[in-house]
């Protein structure tokens, strides 16, 4: 995950290479961001975007500490639709940091859904990590095997 890396144009996430349209958009979600260190406390509400490669969160209007949250889909870890009875539903969640991504540690993120697209949002996530995981394609790579030193005695 990092912290005002993705490129926008008229306030939406430019495409990478290899990515495809916009899967999913949501207007009205609020993201609060907790990494749990000084100064790693965000709070914005903004548009929500759902690619086959990242979800990218666009602070509306931003501000000098958040303007966008772009997150390789991997990296969103153990999430949890949360559908309370009198109040928005919302998507709470593990944030793995990118290498050179802005944020020092691992963090907590709410994705509150204020105008509704939470269940649709659910719906195209998951979705997408079961075709990562058909593509046969894994989190991370497993050590090479060496095998023990051989001692002759």
């Amino acid at each position: 995950m990092s912290l005002n890396w993705a490129m926008l144009a008229q306030d939406e996430p430019v495409l990478l290479p290899g990515e495809h349209q916009h899967l999913f958009r949501q207007h009205g979600v609020k993201a609060i961001l907790d990494c749990e260190t000084p100064d790693t406390h965000f709070e914005a509400k903004g548009k929500l975007y759902v690619s086959n490669q990242r979800i990218v969160f666009v602070a509306l209007p931003s501000t000098p500490s958040l303007q966008t949250l772009n997150i390789p889909l991997r990296n969103l870890r153990n999430w949890k639709l949360e559908q309370p009875w009198f109040s928005a539903n919302y998507i709470t969640s593990t944030l793995i940091p990118v290498p050179g991504g802005g944020l020092p540690r691992t963090g907590k993120l709410t994705l509150t859904f204020t105008e509704g697209g939470a269940i649709e949002f659910t719906s195209v996530y998951r979705n997408l990590l079961e075709r990562l995981a058909v593509d046969g394609t894994t989190e991370e790579p497993l050590p090479a095997y060496e095998p023990p030193p051989y001692e002759n005695h």
